[in-house]
């Protein structure tokens, strides 16, 4: 019984020990972490990267941040659809939709931990809407709504 006492004293002063370490390594850490929640450099590359991708028509660069589905309207097309056949779908209306200019409208943080994007994208054919949400979250961003309209 003594024994078993002695193991169990050895593992809680451990677990405080390092519990103890643990939390002063992540009061260093997170010492200059500086969270914004409006208009911040964040929102701003990230508008800027979305936004070079759509100028160009590039499906493939978008699809580098869909989430594994994605949910995808395109001109009154609505679905849930994966990766691949979002990158697909995104790709048919570019190739027959050539954009010709882009302008962010609107760029917002919510508190739940989305960022939300509206761009106007001109083609010849006529203007659209493009609303994108995106999830944050673990330093990775991906593409969970995707939204074309006729505007």
């Amino acid at each position: 019984m003594k024994f078993l006492s002695y193991c169990a004293f050895i593992l809680i002063n451990n677990l405080f020990v390092h519990t103890a370490a643990f939390g002063h390594f992540l009061r260093e850490v997170n010492t200059g972490v500086e969270i914004t929640l409006s208009g911040d450099d964040s929102l701003g590359s990230i508008s800027e990267e979305l936004k070079s991708y759509l100028k160009e028509g590039s499906a493939k660069n978008m699809a580098k941040y869909f989430g594994s589905n994605l949910t995808l309207s395109i001109l009154g097309e609505n679905g849930v659809y994966t990766k691949y056949q979002s990158e697909i779908m995104l790709g048919t209306f570019f190739n027959q939709h050539k954009p010709k200019t882009v302008k962010l409208t609107q760029a917002s943080n919510a508190n739940n931990g989305y960022q939300y994007f509206t761009f106007t994208l001109a083609t010849e054919q006529a203007n659209y809407r493009v609303f994108i949400k995106i999830g944050v979250g673990n330093n990775n961003h991906s593409i969970e709504e995707l939204r074309i309209d006729k505007n």
